[in-house]
C-alpha cells in the first residue's frame, strides 16, 4: 500500500455527488468556488517595535476603526494602516 498525500478532490476520475451518484450532464463541467482566504492580522500592543516603509518605530495605539494605528518614528507620530506594519 502506498501513502496518499493528495486530497480527495485532486484525484483524477469522474466527479460524483457526495452520496456517490454521478453528476448530471449540466453539472459535469462546473467548478467549485474558490475557498476564501483567511487573513490573520497580528495584535499589536503599545510599545511594540514595528517596521513601516523601511523605517523602525514604536506602536502607540490602535485608532479603533480596525484599519489604522498610530506609530512613533523619531519624534513624529504617523497614522498608518495596520496591514502595512511588520
Amino acid at each position: 500500500m502506498s501513502c496518499s498525500t493528495e486530497r480527495e478532490d485532486e484525484m483524477s476520475g469522474r466527479s460524483r455527488l457526495p452520496a456517490g451518484e454521478p453528476r448530471k450532464a449540466s453539472q459535469r463541467h462546473s467548478r467549485r468556488s474558490a475557498r476564501p482566504k483567511v487573513a490573520i492580522s497580528r495584535v499589536w500592543h503599545p510599545g511594540d517595535k514595528v517596521r513601516w516603509r523601511d523605517r523602525n518605530g514604536d506602536f502607540r495605539r490602535d485608532i479603533g476603526d480596525g484599519e489604522h494605528a498610530e506609530i512613533m518614528i523619531s519624534d513624529r507620530t504617523y497614522r498608518v494602516r495596520v496591514g502595512d506594519l511588520s
